[in-house]
Order: C-alpha cells, then sequence, then structure tokens
C-alpha cells in the first residue's frame, strides 16, 4: 500500500508562463538561423566552427520556450524556471508577498538581481516574495487574482511617483 506521506499535494495555485512575444521572437529567429549559418558553412568548407549553428538552435530553442511555473500547496511554494532551475520556498519561512500587476520590464531569464534577491522572469505581471531570512524571489506569473486566495490582503501601498498599485499580503 502507498505510504501517505509520499504521495504529492494537490496544487492549490498553479501558474505556467511562457516568454513574452520579444523574447519568442528572438529565440525563433536564433533556432531559424542554425541551420542557415550550417548550410553555410558546409558550402565554405569550414568545419572548425560547426558548434555556431549548434549553439545558435540551442540557445533560441532555450529563449524562445522559456516558462516559469509558480505552483502553491499546502506547505510550499515552488518556483521553476523552465523545469530546470527550481526553488521550493516553505510557506511558514515567507515573511510577504508583493504583487505588480503593471511590471515593467526587468529582464528575462533566470537572474541575480542583486544581494539575497534571484528572479525568474519572462515578462509580465510578478511576484515579489521575502522570507523571513531577508533574501527575496522574484517570479514572473499569471491570475494574480486567484493567487489572492491564499493570502490575506494586509495593506496596500503606493510608491511615490509610482502609476502602479502594489499590494503587500501577509500569509494566512
Amino acid at each position: 500500500m502507498a505510504d501517505p506521506s509520499r504521495i504529492p499535494m494537490p496544487a492549490l495555485y498553479y501558474s505556467r508562463v511562457r516568454a513574452t512575444l520579444i523574447p519568442r521572437i528572438a529565440g525563433f529567429t536564433m533556432v531559424a538561423l542554425g541551420p542557415v549559418l550550417f548550410v553555410l558553412i558546409v558550402l565554405n568548407n569550414t568545419p572548425e566552427v560547426l558548434f555556431a549553428p549548434l549553439v545558435t538552435t540551442a540557445a533560441g530553442s532555450f529563449i524562445a520556450f522559456m516558462t516559469v511555473t509558480v505552483k502553491v500547496d499546502s506547505q510550499n511554494v515552488v518556483i521553476a524556471f523552465c523545469d530546470i532551475f527550481k526553488r521550493t520556498l516553505p510557506k511558514d519561512e515567507i515573511a510577504t508577498l508583493t504583487t505588480d500587476n503593471a511590471a515593467g520590464p526587468s529582464g528575462y531569464g533566470f537572474r541575480y538581481m542583486g544581494p539575497g534577491m534571484v528572479g525568474y522572469l519572462v515578462g509580465g505581471p510578478e511576484i515579489n516574495i521575502e522570507m523571513k531570512s531577508g533574501k527575496t524571489v522574484i517570479a514572473s506569473t499569471d491570475a494574480l487574482s486567484s493567487l489572492f486566495v491564499f493570502w490575506r490582503p494586509h495593506r496596500a501601498r503606493r510608491e511615490a511617483g509610482s502609476a502602479s498599485a502594489w499590494r503587500q499580503l501577509i500569509l494566512c
């Protein structure tokens, strides 16, 4: 019989966000450029640079298909970038969760964003999770309103000179 502690918990919130239009176009362009480079290298009889189309095609595929997954269950928040870079945040170690519906382009990819701050970004709305240890994790997500079901509103604040409203939430 299956051990109940080994059965995965159902997700209370699940979001999988693909890259916005600009990086997807850039990625697909790089994928298309790979075979063109391969043909040019073969025609010019320069096999020593055959790695160029392979790198171009692989990097383009990674950029075109990059995703961020945010999964919330009863115990953890799991954030994954392209299902390669994953971070599990225990709910009891999360201090605050801040959201921004009108997030500007703060970059794309798995990013170091300063001391104690890591970003999993593909564009669009973002969540900012501050841990009790002082570390911060930023992730692109969608359906922010359904995420509010699991956190209760604490207070709203406006940044000076900023047109976007930030909501700060504390774990229930």
